[in-house]
């Protein structure tokens, strides 16, 4: 086939652009650098993951770069500190650290780096077989690899030889490896005869796996990204694990011989990669180097056979060439320069149809749910693109832009500003730009009312205590001291307890502190600690040994270090305590709190500072006043959307152990493999105390915190709403 046009440029400004250009643009993409599957001493490398990823950075001067484990060698607390030491390093703009590990099978099914999921597997039942594999990687967000393919010659069912059904989540294979390049992993017979010499890679893609050309450093020895100049280019907007990831899963990479070499290659204007429909397409390859080196050969491959050569010799080859695309055909390109280093790009895939639009949903909130101003509403959305893959999805409140989500699972948080009703909708687009918008979802946010003012004044003289260093519980004091008394009593825990506290259970607290007056100057340095007694109805103080102390005390807590006190009988800001509202707001939200109950709070201390405050026995007008300031308004306003009538939610939705201590599974049981969206956990009026983002068909809810009691679990799929009560021992 003859080209159309043939255009060789060499660029006259090239040298001179090459000092001061910080990174490499072409095809409308920036160029970034690096490789994602090296090892430490965690499997069978050398030194630590901290070391890997700051050299890297700051020897090789990678832009991105991974570790991937041998995981039959690593352990969960290793992986764990695998994934600190990126996360440490990670710096949009700047360097960016992705995590994974390598599943690893000797002499049956090869090897296959795993990139950016949360957890791991190894090579024992259920992931003990290339099928297996494919379950578990497809059931989540990462990315896969081929591993140096060919590299074990006793993996005699290698990869299963592609024959699996194909996998999204596989976006590329390794064409070099360690100190192997193309000749190796590239240029090779592949595992299959009679079919034209096709290598590994070709092999693959014509049984329907889209990857794209990949490779990696694959280090032990320390020098991660230095012990050659083989790269893995990507065409991404930005430097960001989500624009590196996105890039990955459009199959926009190169695989590269030289540092700085950059190829860009479209069919019809979409970069490599990409999935079109078949036509009478222009295919334009752009190729440039920043040390100027001349491009002798580029090769344009149609299928797995080379459809057609050019030979330029010049530094920035452009080169149009008008090619027939039919349904099934897969075209990719390979350059060569004058020192012998090549490049490969990835594939342009040719559908016999048209690029089909995306889907997207709104899964959370749910239609007509009801929030307050200053809510801090989690805003979800599935998406997903039947001939390609999700770039983004926007998110919009009526007109207004929220936000964008770029990787699965797609969410954002957006602050309630104002009171009204919005309407939601998320955009999402695909690889090729195709849109499409959500239903709408319409919610209401409140305004706050003006919070309700409760104050109680200790009523009793045995309600305001004092503990000894000993135990020794002093019932009717003449004064309070915080906490210190002397060298004979020590520091104390003073306990305080207000009778009939007329707050609603689950009311949300805004604001709350205790009031003391100053019963004698003291001013030396004081440092207390403030938690509540984690009762639904707190009881009266006793005198029996360490009454106050042993009392079962609140996660909540605060620390107070108070001003001096210089001024007898005063009650003014120096003798409030700081914000007591996380305390009250964990008791009142106890499923057995009622409004008229009794609260108790009690204050420790270190050091031998102390503020003395007046008892009860001294001036029962001056005894410590509870102030709470708080509203009714809930953040659902209460609602929990039951199931229709015709729905069988105990034969869909299964949640065990009942009752539970530490944590509830979700089990939905359905014959077509219903997915979960969300769950959501809330009290028994309605609050919503907990919400995860779903995936697969059963999860795991941790609930440590809770306290015992009735609440209920909401798990939403793509077409359904579920509800079950559970309990809390």
């Amino acid at each position: 086939m003859k080209p159309i046009s043939l255009l060789l440029l060499l660029g006259l400004g090239l040298l001179s652009v090459i000092g001061i250009q910080a990174q490499p643009t072409i095809g409308g993409f920036n160029v970034y650098y690096g490789h994602l599957h090296n090892h430490t001493s965690v499997s069978d490398g050398t030194g630590t993951p901290a070391q890997a990823y700051a050299y890297a950075r700051d020897v090789a001067h990678l832009d991105f770069f991974g570790l991937a484990e041998h995981s039959n060698m690593m352990t969960s607390s290793e992986w764990a500190t695998i994934k600190s030491a990126a996360n440490s390093l990670n710096v949009d703009g700047s360097f960016t650290t992705f995590y994974g590990f390598e599943w690893t099978t000797l002499f049956s099914y090869g090897h296959v780096a795993v990139i950016n999921t949360e957890d791991y597997c190894s090579n024992t039942s259920p992931t003990s077989n290339f099928t297996g594999l494919l379950s578990w990687i497809n059931a989540r967000n990462g990315i896969a690899f081929f591993n140096h393919p060919g590299w074990d010659v006793f993996a005699f069912q290698e990869f299963n030889h592609f024959t699996n059904s194909s996998s999204s989540r596989f976006v590329g294979m390794e064409l070099w490896n360690d100190h192997d390049g193309f000749g190796k992993y590239f240029y090779n017979d592949g595992y299959y005869s009679n079919d034209g010499s096709k290598g590994y890679f070709d092999e693959a893609l014509v049984r329907g796996w889209k990857i794209g050309a990949a490779g990696s450093d694959d280090n032990h020895t320390s020098t991660w990204g230095t012990s050659t100049d083989y790269r893995v280019g990507v065409l991404a907007n930005s430097l960001s694990r989500s624009e590196i990831v996105n890039a990955f899963l459009a199959r926009r990479f190169f695989s590269t011989l030289d540092k700085n070499l950059s190829i860009s290659f479209k069919i019809n204007e979409a970069e490599m990669g990409s999935t079109i429909a078949g036509g009478a397409w222009n295919a334009v390859i752009k190729a440039i180097d920043l040390d100027g080196e001349i491009f002798t050969k580029v090769v344009l491959i149609k299928n797995g056979v080379v459809l057609n050569t050019w030979n330029p010799w010049v530094a920035q080859p452009e080169i149009i060439q008008s090619i027939a695309c039919n349904n099934g055909d897969y075209f990719y390109i390979k350059v060569t320069q004058g020192d012998g280093d090549e490049a490969i790009s990835s594939p342009i895939f040719i559908s016999a149809t048209s690029n089909q639009s995306p889907s997207v949903s709104i899964t959370n909130p749910a239609n007509n749910d009801e929030y307050s101003v200053g809510d801090q509403i989690t805003i979800s959305a599935n998406a997903s693109d039947s001939d390609g893959t999700i770039t983004k999805v926007d998110f919009y409140a009526g007109a207004t832009y929220i936000g964008t989500s770029y990787t699965s699972p797609y969410s954002l948080t957006w602050t309630a500003g104002e009171a009204g009703t919005y309407q939601l909708k998320a955009i999402a687009t695909d690889n090729l730009g195709a849109t499409a918008t959500s239903p709408i979802v319409s919610i209401t946010v409140n305004a706050n009312s003006a919070p309700t003012v409760f104050t109680k004044q200790i009523a009793t003289g045995s309600d305001d205590v004092e503990e000894t260093s000993k135990g020794v519980v002093n019932l009717s004091g003449d004064d309070i001291e915080l906490v210190y008394d002397t060298k004979t009593t020590g520091s104390q825990v003073v306990g305080l307890r207000f009778g009939g506290i007329l707050i609603p259970q689950g009311a949300t607290i805004t604001k709350a502190y205790i009031q003391f007056t100053v019963d004698e100057i003291t001013n030396t340095s004081c440092n207390l600690t403030i938690k509540g007694e984690a009762s639904d109805n707190s009881t009266a103080f006793t005198s029996s040994s360490k009454n106050v102390s042993r009392r079962v005390k609140t996660s909540a807590s605060v620390n107070w270090v108070p001003a001096g006190w210089t001024t007898i009988g005063l009650s003014a800001s120096e003798q409030q305590t700081p914000d007591l509202k996380s305390i009250i707001q964990e008791i009142v939200n106890r499923s057995l709190w009622q409004s008229g109950n009794n609260m108790t709070f009690i204050i420790t201390g270190a050091g031998t500072g102390k503020r003395t405050a007046v008892a009860y026995e001294t001036s029962s007008a001056n005894a410590a006043m509870l102030r709470i300031e708080y509203t009714t308004t809930l953040l659902k306003a209460g609602k929990i959307p039951m199931p229709k009538a015709d729905q069988t939610n105990a034969n869909k939705l299964l949640c065990y152990p009942v009752p539970f201590t530490d944590f509830i599974n979700v089990h939905l049981q359905s014959i077509d493999n219903e997915q979960i969206n969300s769950v959501e956990v809330f009290n028994s009026i309605g609050n919503l105390i907990k919400y995860v983002n779903g995936s697969g068909t059963e999860m795991q809810i941790h609930l440590p915190e809770l306290p015992s009691g009735i609440y209920f679990v909401r798990v939403k799929s793509a077409s359904e709403t579920y509800l079950q009560k559970i309990i809390k021992n």
